[in-house]
């Protein structure tokens, strides 16, 4: 550790006795290695805790499952990306399997292009660009994209098949907690047939869930009366 940091020995030896002692580090001495607590684990709890109407996020997801068999993914900005915070793994028989820390590039993923939607037009369109750059092999123009996030910010929601991952299709919309430093999105995901059949009812199913369990601690919803009669070219 010491060479690998460019620490003196004697730092680093008297910072891991610290962390010992406090209880972040549990030292072998038999083995002579460091391992991490499961103090370590809990010391961002209280974060998540703040920035998030936790218990209903997780009530709201459980229930979306239930209702929906669907993978449900709830995702924040990091970067240039959407990162998955939290995953319920689908129960469809055939369904995608995602894992908690995934990225996508925001304006090439549903959940993405939604907490793209929330942010002001110049810092969208600087991301945007930043995320092209990033990955040529995207073709899509920034104005299209652009035009695309005015649809989703109008609606309240983005659903989109085969985008990232090509069968599948997925409903995402944000959740607006107060005190959130930065945007959160809430996403269903299933194979395209699946979704079609039941598009209708996992969409009044979503919104109404977010409404119920996530009203308490966010902004005012806005779902335009419309907001179910999407257009074709957002539908699978």
């Amino acid at each position: 550790m010491a060479q690998a940091l460019g620490y003196p020995h004697s730092s680093t030896a008297a910072l891991l006795k610290s962390l010992v002692s406090l209880g972040y580090l549990e030292h072998s001495d038999e083995k002579k290695t460091f391992f991490p607590s499961v103090r370590i684990s809990l010391l961002g709890n209280w974060v998540e805790a703040e920035a998030l109407p936790i218990r209903n996020v997780q009530r709201l997801m459980k229930l979306l499952s239930e209702e929906t068999g669907c993978t449900v993914i709830l995702a924040t900005r990091v970067g240039l990306h959407a990162q998955y915070l939290k995953v319920i793994q689908g129960t469809t028989s055939i369904r995608f399997h995602v894992k908690p820390s995934t990225k996508r590039l925001l304006p090439f993923s549903t959940l993405g292009r939604v907490l793209l939607s929330e942010m002001p037009a110049p810092q969208a369109k600087k991301l945007i660009a930043e995320a092209i750059a990033a990955s040529p092999d995207h073709r899509q123009a920034a104005r299209e994209i652009g035009d695309e996030l005015t649809k989703i910010k109008r609606r309240g929601f983005a659903l989109y098949a085969d985008l990232v991952t090509p069968g599948a299709t997925m409903l995402a919309m944000p959740l607006r907690a107060k005190r959130a430093g930065r945007s959160i999105a809430l996403g269903i995901a299933s194979p395209k047939d699946y979704f079609r059949e039941n598009k209708q009812r996992f969409m009044e199913l979503m919104k109404r869930a977010i409404a119920e369990h996530i009203s308490s601690d966010s902004h005012e919803s806005r779902w335009p009366d419309d907001d179910i009669a999407a257009e074709d070219s957002l539908s699978p």
